[in-house]
């Protein structure tokens, strides 16, 4: 089994999350394969000074970065995604490496966690997983196709993660992972999720308090 961990009860109300935060959502600030894509980003310090920032400027988050944010001194970068409906056997996002994004281009030192939270997902919705992938499963392979996702994800013996409101699942920030495309009754809500990456912070850098993009 690959290291990681799953936690079904993260959330206690992740409706009563997703109803807060979507009024917030617009175009997502990082380039997307799907420009129809959502969200918002924040970088915010782990210390005392950047929880009390973000109570003050968004604390329907409060609560979820207290919980998942643990180290002082790591910068941690939140990210909203709220992602449309493609097809199931499509990768929506490739398999990757969470990076930092710099406002033109990502850094290069992959995060030391990365936990994503998944607040909402119709009943009726098909695919829109979450794969986790081995450590070294695409060392000797070049670029990823975005078609034929599911086939990709057995041969590189990934671990599909269903998108149930509520759940978390918690990798290293080394481990590859991806998410898949999805299909939904017209008019459903569509998948959206929190992912939190925790980065050790550069010594000469300031100290965040905190930067809502």
């Amino acid at each position: 089994m690959l290291p990681m961990e799953v936690d079904d009860g993260a959330i206690a109300d992740p409706a009563a999350l997703a109803r807060a935060l979507r009024p917030r959502l617009a175009a997502h600030p990082v380039p997307q394969s799907d420009p129809r894509t959502r969200g918002l980003l924040l970088e915010v310090g782990g210390g005392a000074e950047g929880h009390a920032w973000l109570q003050a400027e968004l604390p329907t988050l409060a609560e979820l970065f207290a919980r998942f944010s643990g180290d002082a001194d790591a910068l941690y970068v939140l990210a909203v995604n709220e992602t449309p409906p493609t097809a199931t056997d499509t990768f929506l996002l490739r398999p990757h490496v969470d990076r930092r994004w710099l406002g033109d281009s990502f850094g290069s030192a992959p995060p030391r966690r990365t936990t994503v939270v998944f607040l909402d997902f119709a009943a009726d919705a098909r695919g829109g997983e979450l794969v986790v992938f081995p450590l070294d499963a695409f060392d000797a392979t070049g670029p990823v196709s975005r078609d034929g996702a599911r086939q990709t994800v057995e041969r590189h013996q990934g671990v599909l993660v269903t998108p149930r409101p509520g759940r978390a699942c918690r990798l290293s920030g080394e481990q590859p992972h991806a998410v898949l495309g999805y299909t939904a009754a017209p008019g459903s809500p569509w998948r959206l999720a929190i992912v939190l990456a925790e980065f050790a912070r550069d010594p000469d850098e300031p100290r965040p308090r905190g930067l809502l993009t």
